[in-house]
This record gives structure tokens, C-alpha cells and sequence, in this order.
């Protein structure tokens, strides 16, 4: 029972039953392929014995049952559901930043798992990936935290081991460096005090790779660097 303090209701007694009342695993599956769905709720039921789980076929229905249920967990295959684009999916998921969304597809383009990791919100499954990792991805959301399959993992390493290997003609290794630490959210000063160097020549590196990567901001230098494999997943999730 709720507990009223000068006829006002307590706010962390509302916190926390807001809490209490969406701590029982929820599972919203958005996918239209019977064979995937049938595969999705059997881990499911098995990983969380008593769970609930809610269907629905379009993206009209899954904002009404995000609306009811704002912590639930979605597993869908985005490149099958209605969604005009990936951004149009975001401004949902920024809706209800309490949901945690696993992506299970083999057709996400690179492009996509790029931006995906560094969503803490999403996480990704190939569709082939044993029963365990998918198990383990359930796992993980229900604690609020992201996963990405090993088989993922590997396809990005190697795409940025590759793309890292061309770029090297572009930067050099210490301009490849201050654009990694850039995009980790370091400052100038933060930089020049790691690398025994004064602020002026970090500045000056700073122009000179986005000059050099065509940008003219560190939201445009943190996308480059994402988008050509210089931080892993792990930078994103420490």
C-alpha cells in the first residue's frame, strides 16, 4: 500500500513501485517469420520459466505495448518489420529508454551494427548463433546491459582491422591515436597530459585529422571512428 506524507504521494515510493511493478521478465517479439518466433519464445519460456511474452506484427502495435509495458525487452528482426528507417527506430527506443532491444537478423548491414554498439540499449544475435549465445543475450537485457554475438563481434574486428590497415596511409599512428581518444570523449587538455604534450600541439593534431577525415566537429570524428573500426565494442562498454 502506498503511503501518503502531508497528502502528498512519497516519490520514492512511487519509484519504486513503478519498479516493482515492471520487474518481471517481458518479452515483446516482433518478428513475422513463424519458424524464428517459435524458436524465440521456446529460449525463452526455457530461460525465464513463468515469463511473459506478447506478439505483435507492426510497428503501431509495438509502440501501444511499449506504451503499457516501457521496461519490456523486444527481439525482432529489423530489416522485416515496418520501419522506414533505422533512425525511425532510434526516435522509438529514445521514447522508451527503459526498453532493451536484441536485434536478430543476418542481414544488418555494417553500417547499422556500427551505430548499433554504441547503443547501449541494443544488442545483436545472428540468427545461426548457438542456443547458448541467444540465452545469454536474454540474460543480459533482463540485467539491462547489451550484447553482441561472438559472430558479430568477429565480422566488425575484422572489417576494422582491414579498414585501420587502409587508413594508415591517410593518418599517421599518433594522429590514429589522438582520433581514438577523441572519440572516447577526451579533451584537448586530457589528451596533452596523457602524451607529455602541450595542448597547442594536440590542437594543431586536431586539425590536421579532421582536415585529413573531412569533418569539422568531434560528433562528425566519434562517427568516423566508429564507422571505420578504430574503437571496439569494448571502448563503448567499459
Amino acid at each position: 500500500m502506498l503511503v501518503f506524507e502531508n497528502n502528498i504521494l512519497s516519490l520514492p515510493l512511487i519509484i519504486n513501485a513503478f519498479y516493482m511493478a515492471e520487474t518481471r521478465n517481458l518479452l515483446i517479439l516482433a518478428d513475422n517469420q513463424p519458424v524464428t518466433r517459435l524458436g524465440a519464445i521456446t529460449v525463452w519460456n526455457n530461460t525465464f520459466p513463468g515469463g511473459e511474452i506478447l506478439s505483435v506484427c507492426n510497428k503501431a502495435e509495438l509502440v501501444h505495448e511499449l506504451t503499457q509495458h516501457p521496461r519490456a525487452i523486444i527481439i525482432m528482426d529489423y530489416t522485416l518489420f515496418d520501419f522506414s528507417s533505422f533512425d525511425n527506430l532510434l526516435i522509438i527506443s529514445m521514447r522508451f529508454p527503459f526498453a532493451r532491444w536484441i536485434f536478430f537478423s543476418n542481414d544488418l548491414n555494417e553500417l547499422i551494427l556500427r551505430r548499433i554498439i554504441v547503443e547501449r540499449s541494443f544488442s545483436v544475435i545472428m540468427k545461426d548463433v548457438p542456443i547458448e549465445e541467444m540465452v545469454m543475450a536474454f540474460r543480459e537485457a533482463a540485467e539491462r546491459k547489451p550484447y553482441i554475438c561472438r559472430r558479430t563481434q568477429l565480422l566488425l574486428q575484422t572489417k576494422r582491422q582491414h579498414e585501420e590497415t587502409e587508413q594508415k596511409e591517410k593518418l599517421t599512428s599518433t594522429e590514429r591515436e589522438i582520433l581514438k581518444s577523441i572519440a572516447q570523449g577526451k579533451t584537448s587538455q586530457m589528451i596533452a597530459d596523457e602524451r607529455y604534450l602541450s595542448k597547442h600541439t594536440i590542437s594543431t593534431h586536431r586539425k590536421n585529422i579532421f582536415r585529413k577525415i573531412g569533418v569539422s566537429n568531434v560528433y562528425e570524428a566519434t562517427k568516423y571512428a566508429a564507422k571505420v573500426g578504430m574503437i571496439d565494442v569494448a571502448d563503448y562498454y567499459i
